[in-house]
């Protein structure tokens, strides 16, 4: 029977949470958007002003956003544009100084709202999976005393088996049935107060 499985994209992964992978743990370095991001803009600079590759620093920018958070999203999302501006007015000095910084001014806002918009989705992610846990599989139940078997072959009370799993808690009442057949209680006429 496997544990239950909240699947975690996030370096401040919880205890519980499954082994993080190479690329999950790659993503989630800056080094890596920060290498992404010089590499676009040398394939930028190596195509010369013919083929532009600007529409890429979306990809770094959006991995830092959701793996690793929003203010180094940001950053790229400056830095980038900045790089390629540089670029154009500089090195090739093939676009007049005006376009480039429409261009470059562009870019920057639209990077900035697509690094906001991503981050605010990873953090709201990350909170619905702090706040739900799931319990998957088949539970192996006892049909009279209704413990269930975990995977070690130990029989447990299932309050105590799903409180371990889940964020669920657990009350105990009597129902008017067992109260009747347990304790000779009748209220099983009585409307509850």
């Amino acid at each position: 029977m496997q544990q239950p499985v909240i699947e975690t994209l996030h370096p401040n992964a919880t205890p519980g949470s499954p082994t993080r992978t190479f690329q999950q743990t790659a993503l989630s370095h800056p080094l890596t958007h920060i290498l992404m991001g010089i590499g676009i803009l040398g394939a930028d600079f190596a195509t010369g002003p013919y083929l532009m590759f600007p529409i890429l620093f979306v990809i770094p920018v959006t991995l830092a956003a959701w793996f690793y958070n929003r203010p180094f999203a940001l950053a790229l999302a400056i830095l980038l544009p900045a790089g390629r501006f540089i670029l154009a007015t500089v090195v090739e000095q093939s676009t007049p100084a005006a376009f480039a910084v429409a261009n470059a001014l562009i870019r920057v806002a639209v990077l900035c709202f697509i690094a906001y918009l991503v981050s605010r989705s990873a953090r709201q992610t990350r909170e619905l999976q702090r706040e739900v846990s799931i319990l998957e599989g088949i539970l192996h139940i006892c049909m009279f005393c209704k413990r269930i078997r975990d995977d070690g072959e130990n029989w447990q009370q299932i309050e105590s088996y799903i409180a371990q799993r889940s964020e669920a808690d657990f009350s105990h009442g009597l129902c008017k049935e067992c109260a009747q057949e347990h304790y000779g209680l009748g209220l099983a006429g009585r409307n509850k107060a």
